[in-house]
């Protein structure tokens, strides 16, 4: 099996997703965990860490970015007809410092297409006061899988 055929037969399971990414380094060093996934919608969830922030200790740029991709990417996979995705673009509008955690980032999808999917991402504090929000493309590939 792929890992989409993998990520389609548990994507309405969030331990099992959980326990997927097991082995998902960046994902660990986070410290995120999903907790709440369904077809077109994921969420998941972080605490604040010295790994996460920056110099004043909020919630570093990159680090947003990166809970984007994954939630962008995992949302993604809840519809992707191919054998996996990439993501193809993403844009960010920074609303807010995130300082208060846990972190909780939802995506839902916007436009499913073929071959593109494109996804809206919101980026909340412990607070639910919108810090950031996200939209992404992702491209869906059909004939083959990344790292593989």
């Amino acid at each position: 099996m792929t890992r989409l055929d993998d990520f389609k037969n548990i994507y309405n399971n969030v331990d099992a997703l959980n326990k997927l990414m097991e082995h998902d380094k960046l994902f660990n060093y986070m410290n995120i965990r999903f907790t709440m996934v369904s077809r077109g919608h994921v969420e998941l969830e972080f605490p604040i860490s010295e790994n996460v922030v920056r110099v004043g200790n909020v919630l570093h740029g990159g680090m947003i970015m990166t809970a984007m991709d994954y939630t962008g990417g995992f949302t993604c996979m809840t519809v992707a007809s191919g054998m996996d995705q990439v993501t193809q673009e993403i844009k960010i509008n920074f609303l807010a410092p995130m300082a208060k955690s846990p972190f909780k980032f939802i995506g839902d999808i916007i436009k499913e297409g073929r071959t593109a999917i494109v996804v809206e991402i919101r980026a909340y504090d412990s607070e639910k006061k919108l810090c950031a929000i996200g939209l992404g493309t992702w491209y869906v590939l059909h004939d083959r899988t990344i790292g593989h």
